[in-house]
């Protein structure tokens, strides 16, 4: 008895192979086309069945079929979850679908959706081609062509398949396929090229700029067309041509045992075509990097130390606002605080004073009576708030200005006053009480200027109090 399995057979050279075919034929009787099943090539054995013939000294007695789970053909209704009678209208509807759902794009790092990505196109290619799909109901293959290599996949001698599913994808769904579904186009080179990458930028902005609002210009790099080029990246009088390494796809496809995973083409770095001439302007990028003067418009009530997000052409920018210290002014949140000195007579009588405020000037009433540290309040006129509705408030802090020199005329209204003030805490200089109870000005008679003074006192007490 004699047993040979075609997985057996791989191993063998060509000159032992021709042997083993005429020692076959000649002592075991089988036909030259039962024997080159034995001797398949390596490539191919990986994708049929192992096949076990058993010969006796009269010819072949029997033959069995193995499929092991690698092998085992691959039911693509079943992939796409349609019936085998289904349209060429459902077949597509089913591919768009999970398409999508299984797109590298969406599923980044992801091998089991790679993989399904995959599962999915090859599914596809071959039910939406009519004359592959007979072939798959009645073979189980799409053609002899079946599981033959790529473009796709060039450079993986691992990797076989009918279909590059980035490919097949792009034909269908345009150029920017999946674009369609994510609204995003990403530039594969300028992210590659770092020209994506966000500037921060510190701008200075006084008190009255961050409360006022106001527009600053700043010099930022960015990204603008090169002007040897037009964008070409090529040098002029030449043209960019598609990339023959990945097929104009800008992506690899690599096969790691069962799973499928992509990667950015090495050699047109994810553009999708081949520079053959690049720009020495820009070195093949199409772009350059150049100073820029933006207009940054300061929103009303920015605080120290807030960061604003703007587009400034294909640079995004973080602007962080330092805001310096007003004399006049304290912030705490959207309300300010300022000071007003009044005088005695002010503080004591009332009246008006005029202050600073956000906008302009602001004229405030003085209550009689108003004692120092007394703090009024006015609402609405503070600062903006930048994220939400309104303003703060204004709160204004009193402090009465105390005359360090009088005149004799001030001095001796004064002591008017001390005189007939009442529950005075202590003792009050030039202030001296009765037996009645009552206050008196001590005068001193043996200064002449200080009795004119007493007389200028007494006139002036009787002009006022009678």
């Amino acid at each position: 008895m004699l047993s040979l399995t075609s997985s057996s057979t791989n191993a063998l050279s060509s000159s032992v192979g021709s042997q083993l075919l005429r020692s076959l034929s000649r002592r075991h009787l089988w036909t030259r086309s039962q024997c080159v099943l034995l001797l398949r090539d390596q490539k191919c054995s990986s994708h049929i069945p192992a096949t076990k013939w058993t010969a006796n000294e009269s010819g072949v007695r029997s033959k069995q079929f193995h499929t092991s789970s690698v092998c085992r053909r691959k039911d693509y209704y079943d992939i796409l979850g349609i019936t085998k009678n289904a349209s060429q209208k459902d077949i597509k509807k089913a591919y768009y679908q999970l398409a999508k759902k299984y797109h590298p794009d969406t599923n980044k790092g992801d091998p089991e959706a790679a993989k399904k990505f995959q599962e999915v196109s090859e599914a596809y290619e071959v039910l939406s081609d009519e004359s592959k799909r007979r072939a798959y109901d009645q073979f189980g293959t799409s053609g002899p062509d079946f599981g033959s290599s790529t473009a796709g996949s060039s450079g993986f001698s691992g990797f076989h398949s009918s279909v590059d599913p980035e490919e097949l994808f792009r034909k269908i769904f345009g150029e920017f396929g999946f674009d369609r579904f994510t609204n995003q186009n990403f530039d594969f080179a300028e992210s590659n090229f770092g020209f994506g990458a966000a500037q921060e930028v510190i701008l200075n902005l006084t008190f009255k700029e961050a409360a006022r609002g106001c527009t600053k210009e700043v010099k930022v790099n960015v990204v603008d067309t090169c002007p040897r080029c037009s964008g070409s990246k090529s040098e002029p009088g030449y043209k960019p041509v598609r990339c023959t390494y990945c097929n104009g796809t800008g992506m690899e496809t690599i096969s790691t045992g069962p799973f499928v995973m992509r990667s950015t083409c090495r050699m047109c770095h994810g553009t999708r075509v081949y520079i053959k001439y690049p720009c020495n302007k820009c070195e093949g990028k199409g772009t350059v990097v150049g100073q820029k003067t933006a207009q940054i418009p300061v929103p009303a009530g920015v605080e120290d130390g807030q960061t604003l997000r703007m587009q400034v052409g294909k640079k995004e920018l973080f602007i962080t606002f330092k805001i310096a210290k007003s004399d006049y002014f304290r912030r705490d949140g959207a309300d300010v605080h300022t000071d007003v000195t009044i005088s005695l007579s002010q503080a004591v009588l009332g009246g008006t004073a005029r202050i600073q405020g956000i906008d302009e000037d602001i004229t405030i009433k003085i209550p009689p009576g108003t004692s120092s540290h007394t703090r009024m309040r006015l609402v609405g006129k503070g600062l903006k708030r930048v994220n939400s509705y309104g303003q703060g408030d204004h709160y204004v802090n009193f402090k009465i200005r105390i005359p360090q020199r009088l005149s004799r005329k001030q001095k001796a209204l004064i002591t008017a006053y001390a005189e007939l003030e009442e529950e005075t805490p202590g003792t009050i200089n030039g202030i001296v009480d009765t037996n009645e109870g009552s206050k008196k000005y001590a005068a001193k008679e043996e200064s002449s200027q200080e009795s004119s003074a007493t007389s200028l006192f007494g006139k002036i007490k009787k002009a006022i109090f009678g």
